[in-house]
């Protein structure tokens, strides 16, 4: 098959897994024999010399600049350019390349002529998969002239244009796409969604994945010795992900504090890696001082994908503390086949992944109390905590491996490529 695949954001610069998913199943269905080509943002692609391969096209423009002050006067300025280049760019595309399918990613800041005009163009051959929000989001434009200026000095100047601004959008009339053939990662997605308002034609769910045996083999590359003869007189807590506040990093710290003060517990350690939200760091922070917890706790950073392997190995109990409706939940698949025993908030579509006392332990999101319960009933029970990492590994290797995934979505495009050529063949 020849397959289009459109993203607003591609690997190495991306905001998370939803994006990682799309570079890995780009990589998959080339690497079983399919032309693929990815046109997504050219967002940082003129940072430094670019890695891609020649299939990668950053060749679209971004409604806004995730960080730019520019914003606002590009908006008057270079708005519909930027739209016709989009469109302009997507048309060429098509016609040289001559996809038999589209696969529409995350469309988030891109504005949304964008697969209409795909749906267009090649009807019954687009299929999205939606592994967040963005179509029930505001565009980025009136996200940005509704936010609050960033400094004092541009509050009146934003407020002036932002009249402006607000007139301009509400004379448009913007379509929607029609989103014929949606694949969701979770039955919570796509319940989610359409509660939302949302209302796909067809519609199946497609469990999201993780490269599993990357994170289950036995050999992957140590930590120091040091590190590992550390670890080994203390149970390691780990955190990884985004530092945001709706992934609750906050509770992590708030149990480890009732964990060491409470219960009791000494030999104890809490390791944070990744990176995001400075305000959101510095807090943190605060919380490990306010709670004297300095020498349990440790900010690794933003870790490179090829240490998370020994880094899984190293804890003995991953939370995963998310305060909102999460999609999925990468990071859980990744520690399950790695054998790490589970606690994680029983929020939007972990629920399907983790089951509480047979993979898993569960708790409320938001609730550091019982966030805390749960991680001491591991700690004075290493057999449950053995019995619980068996378990998920096992669900993980078995359920949510990217073999499976890419196996589950190249079946479905082959269907509806199949279906579309005996209405309509590319070409004709």
């Amino acid at each position: 098959m020849r397959l289009l695949f459109l993203s607003n954001l591609y690997p190495p610069h991306s905001q998370g897994g939803y994006e990682e998913w799309c570079q890995e199943m780009a990589t998959q269905l080339r690497d079983r024999g399919h032309e693929v080509i990815v046109l997504t943002s050219r967002h940082t692609s003129d940072e430094g010399e670019s890695h891609d391969p020649s299939w990668v096209r950053r060749e679209l423009h971004l409604e806004m600049e995730l960080v730019s002050l520019r914003n606002g006067i590009q908006f008057f300025t270079h708005r519909r350019q930027h739209e016709s280049e989009n469109l302009a760019t997507l048309r060429s595309y098509v016609n040289r390349f001559h996809p038999e399918a589209v696969v529409i990613w995350g469309m988030w800041n891109i504005v949304r002529s964008i697969p209409v005009l795909a749906e267009r163009i090649l009807p019954e051959r687009v299929v999205y998969y939606i592994g967040d929000y963005w179509p029930t989001l505001p565009s980025q434009f009136e996200y940005y002239w509704k936010a609050p200026a960033q400094y004092w000095y541009t509050q009146l100047p934003k407020a002036i244009l932002g009249m402006a601004a607000h007139y301009m959008l509400a004379q448009e009339t913007l379509s929607n796409p029609r989103f014929g053939r949606v694949i969701f990662p979770t039955i919570f997605m796509r319940n989610e969604l359409v509660k939302r308002g949302m209302k796909p034609g067809e519609s199946l769910v497609i469990y999201g994945a993780a490269d599993t045996m990357a994170y289950s083999q036995d050999d992957y590359p140590a930590l120091a010795q040091a590190d590992e003869e550390e670890a080994k007189e203390k149970v390691t807590l780990l955190y990884a992900g985004r530092i945001r506040s709706d992934k609750g990093v906050h509770l992590a710290i708030k149990a480890l504090a009732r964990l060491v003060q409470d219960y009791g517990f000494q030999e104890v350690e809490l390791l944070i890696a990744g990176s995001g939200d400075h305000d959101y760091t510095t807090f943190l922070e605060y919380l490990v001082r306010r709670h004297h917890l300095e020498k349990y706790v440790t900010f690794l950073g933003a870790q490179p994908k090829e240490r998370m392997p020994a880094l899984y190995r190293r804890a003995d109990i991953f939370l995963f503390t998310s305060v909102w409706q999460e999609p999925f939940g990468r990071v859980l698949i990744e520690a399950m086949a790695a054998g790490v025993a589970v606690v994680g908030s029983a929020a939007g579509g972990v629920t399907e992944i983790l089951l509480d006392n047979e993979t898993a332990l569960t708790y409320p999101p938001g609730d550091a109390e019982k966030l805390a319960a749960q991680t001491a009933r591991l700690i004075r029970a290493p057999e449950l905590r053995q019995q619980l990492a068996t378990a998920g590994k096992m669900v993980a290797l078995e359920r949510f491996d990217i073999q499976r995934m890419a196996t589950e979505i190249e079946g479905y495009l082959h269907q509806i490529v199949a279906l579309a050529d005996t209405r309509s063949p590319v070409g004709q």
